[in-house]
């Protein structure tokens, strides 16, 4: 068994009187000797952030500046005759106006189906028809209210219901579309993509079993809802063809691809200037604001041009989670052995199919959990309705698939009246098994995280449901899941010794409040032995920065911390050749040490400390002290086929956790309190424990949020609650949730210092543990998500 360890996450706090929920590692047994990696520290980027002082996408502003602003559809389906602008352009200070005409490109991640501005039809209530770049904001808004435009409405597809009914399509021909090869659609359906995988033979293994339960579960349409908006300035040359654009987003190269694609200008020609994100979750993960910043800006003669969404056009017209419809059918022995699962699911995905394939993607090697099943078989599609675009979301699909497996083991456990957590005990995944690909599972701790999320509530100590002394209904529940990590990917990194010795990082991965900022320093100063106050991260612009395929699938902690151990292993060679030159020997004869020394192997009396470089004039007039490292994961990828998604290593790691909840309900007016949370996660190595302690502590209650309140409402494709006033967020006030969390460090063998991810991990099984406790403190079975009043008051109780 692990070692398990208190730990301290930041004694500055506590000196301040503010305590932190209790936080445990189980650490496996190590030598100990990092000074750096595996402690706490203080967040590089804090201080500028809580002081206002950091600069994010709105904060950008240049002489000369127009601001942009968009006429947009208000019906969620029709057919575009005409328009006219002739109003719009008498308004005082408009300089320019676009149309979807002036740039018929389309674009897209996995298929070029969005264009711009519409261009012969809207598909979505607030898909934009016209831009405008004016003087003032208020002149571009009031410009933009005059643009009249000729409809002819066409039928809506409100649900995925009407979607699958192929009655309206909303793209007739997928077949004039460029589209990548990882992404199906359907020619003369609503089918944007579709995703299957077959393990085994099911009707054996249903044959089989002694019980089948069959059930259902949906996840509702969610908004990222931001606290910075989607925001972009641009200047673009019309003669030089020169683009720059300022932008929070996730993805800079994918953005620069996708930008010199529809402006037909070679990557070079594109720079991307990365501000703060001001709060991503998958949500600045593709390009919105700045193919059309950059158009108004072309069309000005190459005047700078901001646009900046409103919260009105985040709700309506940005990006959000999809909804998903599952059917799921397990067989199991009497024992609780699964012999069989079969699972269909149906992902709404808004107007246009944008990061939905790769969404679908992860969802279908997450949705059977981390079990061992022998049998399955998993069937989804990506469907097109008249709604705003479904997108990546914290974790790719995975938390809503979490959901569905979750709600199945409490199903049959009640069938079996077995305890939930044996249940899953009894099925979970070990070291040496066979997962869903056929892959041979290595470094997994399913079941020490379920044991431990479940002793973090005391879950022995409590029936599956109860009332307490108020009449409140209560109930536990517990959930876990296996999440893989965008694979093959690559990331590269720069690093470079300044003249007094403090050192530079330059990294594409985006700091969005996942701490990377903090980690990257952390792995460099480990490896040198260097003071972490002398290293920093640099901005990230696509002039100069090195290349790095995104910031999304909680990837960047693993591969930009194997590329910086690469860089700062050239670095201790460079050093210990100027030292060579400094101290005229051969660089044979110069050795860097476990200590950080540059030290004369030959006279061991000669030696500067790297902290002491910089004073030490051994790069004076030399050449400079720069590494590249790089760290990819084609070698490992084994490709899944298309047909079965067979492989033997589809992703580069599986992250790994649980987590357990207590609710208590009153009976009356069907309010739910989540009254304690027990979490464990399977990081690999907590580089920053207590940015790994937040990150959870965050997640639970964006979560419960999930939970119990968050949901887009459309009727007849018009959004009815696009606002923060009607649709329900947590707040400071709903965090008042005892919690408890686990960080087990199960090692990766490639990571660096056998690190994980978490970023996502956090989130992916908290509704359902939620969910989880509330079926049982009702005695029921919801399935769907969220979990509101009126359907606890009126719930349909189960027989035990």
């Amino acid at each position: 068994m692990a070692k398990q360890n208190n730990l301290n996450p930041c004694e500055a706090f506590q000196r301040e009187g503010i305590e932190w929920n209790r936080l445990v590692v189980h650490r496996k047994d190590t030598s100990g000797t990092e000074q750096i990696v595996g402690h706490s520290q203080v967040r590089k980027d804090g201080i500028e952030k809580v002081t206002g002082s950091a600069k994010y996408g709105a904060d950008i502003n240049f002489p000369g500046q127009l601001y942009g602003a968009l006429a947009r559809s208000p019906h969620p389906h029709a057919k575009i005759l005409n328009i006219k602008t002739d109003r719009a352009r008498a308004v005082p200070g408009v300089r320019a106006i676009i149309t979807g005409k002036d740039y018929p490109v389309p674009y897209g991640q996995f298929i070029s189906d969005q264009p711009i501005i519409a261009l012969d039809k809207v598909r979505y209530q607030g898909e934009a028809v016209a831009g405008i770049a004016a003087d003032t904001e208020a002149a571009a808004r009031e410009a933009v209210s005059l643009v009249e435009v000729e409809y002819e409405l066409l039928p809506v597809v409100n649900t995925l219901e009407d979607s699958m009914k192929n009655e309206t399509l909303l793209h007739e021909d997928w077949n004039q579309y460029d589209c990548s090869n990882v992404c199906f659609p359907v020619q003369g359906t609503n089918i944007g993509d579709q995703f299957h995988l077959k393990k085994g033979d099911t009707d054996k293994g249903f044959a089989e079993a002694d019980l089948v339960v069959e059930s259902k579960f949906r996840c509702g349409q969610l908004q990222h809802t931001l606290i910075e908006t989607h925001t972009a300035t641009a200047i673009a040359n019309p003669i030089t063809q020169e683009i720059q654009v300022w932008t929070p987003n996730q993805s800079p190269f994918g953005v620069r691809g996708l930008m010199a694609k529809i402006f037909g200008v070679p990557a070079e020609k594109v720079r991307l200037t990365m501000t703060h994100i001001g709060g991503g979750f998958g949500g600045k993960y593709e390009a919105k604001c700045e193919p059309i910043a950059i158009a108004l800006s072309l069309k000005a003669g190459g005047r700078p041009v901001k646009l900046t969404f409103d919260r009105h056009e985040e709700f309506e017209a940005t990006v959000c989670r999809s909804t998903v419809q599952y059917y799921i059918k397990t067989g199991v022995k009497k024992d609780g052995t699964i012999t069989a699962q079969q699972i269909t699911g149906y992902w709404d995905a808004g107007a246009y199919v944008t990061t939905n394939p790769r969404v679908d993607y992860n969802a279908g090697f997450a949705v059977n959990g981390p079990y061992k099943i022998s049998n399955a078989q998993v069937d989804t599609y990506v469907y097109m309705t008249n709604r705003t675009l479904g997108t990546a979301y914290r974790g790719f699909g995975v938390t809503e698939a979490a959901t569905l497996h979750e709600h199945q083991m409490d199903i049959i456990a009640r069938k079996l009246h077995m305890d939930p957590l044996q249940l899953r005990l009894h099925n979970c995944l070990h070291d040496g098994d066979t997962g869903i690909t056929g892959e041979r599972i290595t470094t997994c701790a399913v079941d020490e995280c379920l044991r431990a999320a479940a002793e973090n509530i005391d879950w022995d100590q409590h029936p599956d449901r109860w009332t307490d002394k108020d009449g409140n209904l209560c109930g536990k529940g517990i959930a876990c899941f296996n999440k893989l990590t965008g694979t093959p990917s690559t990331t590269s990194c720069i690093v470079k010794m300044n003249e007094n010795g403090s050192l530079y990082i330059w990294s594409a991965s985006r700091e969005m409040g996942q701490g990377v900022t903090t980690t990257m320093p952390q792995f460099a100063a480990e490896s040198l032995h260097m003071d972490l106050d002398k290293i920093s991260v640099a901005p990230v612009d696509t002039t100069m920065t090195p290349y790095d395929k995104t910031t999304t699938s909680s990837r960047s902690t693993f591969h930009s911390g194997n590329a910086i151990l690469e860089a700062c292993e050239d670095i201790k060679r460079q050093l210990c050749a100027l030292a060579g030159i400094h101290w005229k020997c051969d660089k044979e004869d110069v050795t860097y040490t476990d200590e950080g020394f540059i030290q004369r192997i030959s006279d061991p009396a000669q030696r500067i400390h790297i902290n002491e470089v910089g004073k030490s004039g051994i790069m004076h007039e030399q050449l400079p002290v720069i590494a590249i490292g790089r760290y990819g994961t084609s070698d490992i990828f084994d490709p899944p086929p298309v047909e079965g998604r067979q492989s033997s290593r589809p992703t580069i790691m599986w992250m790994i956790g649980a987590q357990a909840a207590i609710v208590k309900v009153n009976p009356i007016t069907g309010r739910v309190q989540v009254t304690k949370m027990g979490a464990a996660h399977d990081i690999g190595k907590a580089i920053n424990p207590t940015g790994c302690l937040q990150q959870i502590e965050g997640a639970i209650v964006m979560g419960l949020g999930h939970a119990l309140m968050e949901e887009m409402i459309y009727e007849d494709g018009n959004l009815r609650n696009g606002n923060m006033v009607d649709y329900k967020v947590p707040t400071f006030m709903d965090s008042d949730v005892e919690t408890k969390i686990t960080l087990v460090e199960n090692g990766h063998p490639t990571g660096p210092f056998g690190v994980k991810g978490i970023g996502e991990p956090g989130l992916v099984p908290t509704a359902a543990a939620i969910a989880s406790a509330l079926s049982h403190a009702c005695n029921t079975d919801f399935d769907s998500l969220p979990i509101k009043a009126e359907h606890i008051l009126f719930r349909k109780e189960v027989a035990d």
